[in-house]
């Protein structure tokens, strides 16, 4: 067996090669690149949310107290929803018009994703005659406890300074 004296200056086998290893090298960058930007989005959505959640438990917490309480009390807090989030108080996803039976429930919305919850308060916005919806940004709201003698019933109002 003899042993070949192989010129590798001369050689063109392997720059015949070299494109396509580009070719293969950048589709596999391109992928690694959507899969973690795919990733980081649904991390900052989680956060957002996340975010959302403790504002509406802060929300959540004071209504819970002064409906306990009964009709009279009022209280104002600033609050900062997170950008492409809402906050939706006294319904459920699709079912706003069914306010005042649905009064005791409240979601986020964030994107596609909703995430639902109850109360033992009863929201409403205002003028006491629906939902009360809290888009992105700062936000100072004033909860205040009516009595509502029609529904017998006390609702927390929800509205903005």
């Amino acid at each position: 067996m003899t042993l070949r004296h192989k010129n590798i200056l001369s050689d063109e086998r392997a720059a015949d090669a070299l494109p396509m290893r580009f070719t293969v090298a950048s589709i596999v960058l391109m992928i690694v690149v959507l899969l973690c930007a795919s990733a980081i989005s649904a991390m900052l959505e989680n956060e957002r949310i996340r975010e959302a959640g403790a504002v509406l438990s802060r929300i959540d917490s004071n209504a819970k107290m002064m409906s306990a309480q009964g009709e009279g009390s009022r209280v104002t807090i600033d609050i900062n929803i997170p950008a492409k989030v809402t906050l939706v108080l006294g319904g459920l996803p699709g079912h706003e018009n069914k306010w005042p039976e649905d009064a005791r429930n409240h979601y986020i919305r964030a994107g596609s994703r909703q995430i639902t919850g109850e109360s033992t308060a009863s929201y409403s916005n205002g003028g006491l005659n629906g939902t009360m919806v809290l888009g992105p940004g700062q936000h100072r709201i004033t909860l205040e406890s009516v009595k509502r003698t029609s529904y017998n019933r006390i609702f927390v109002k929800v509205y903005e300074n």
